[in-house]
């Protein structure tokens, strides 16, 4: 495993210890994150509040990467599933205790074994089907 691998591990793990102080550990200084819910460049406390508003919606929240890891030059994609159950509000939709499936994957940018840029994609429309 590489420096660019591990990072990227750090980074999934401190996802899956559902703390967001951990996961702002992994980022550089200027680190931030996008995805098409939660918005663009989200970085230090936003990109925590945002966290945390996730674990909040699925206390069983838990990312599972679904293929290898692969890492060009610190350019890494990282294929994911993400299961978790609805236990509380995500934008307009209250809790519904269902379980979720949503598979998306992470474009990340690593410099000098830290996480500076993540791109997120996934369906937010097959997300909010499994929530009606």
């Amino acid at each position: 495993m590489n420096s660019d691998t591990e990072a990227v591990k750090a980074y999934f793990d401190a996802w899956d210890s559902h703390d967001s102080d951990a996961i702002l550990n992994t980022l550089t200084p200027d680190g931030t994150y996008s995805d098409p819910i939660g918005g663009e460049n989200l970085s230090g406390q936003a990109y925590a509040d945002y966290a945390n508003s996730l674990f909040s919606a699925f206390p069983d929240l838990k990312l599972e990467l679904i293929s290898n890891i692969v890492a060009s030059n610190g350019m890494v994609a990282a294929p994911w599933l993400l299961f978790g159950t609805h236990k509380g509000p995500v934008g307009d939709f209250q809790p519904t205790n269902r379980a979720i499936t949503l598979p998306g994957c992470d474009f990340i940018t690593v410099e000098n074994g830290k996480v500076k840029k993540v791109r997120g994609y996934f369906d937010p429309e097959f997300l909010f089907k499994q929530l009606k």
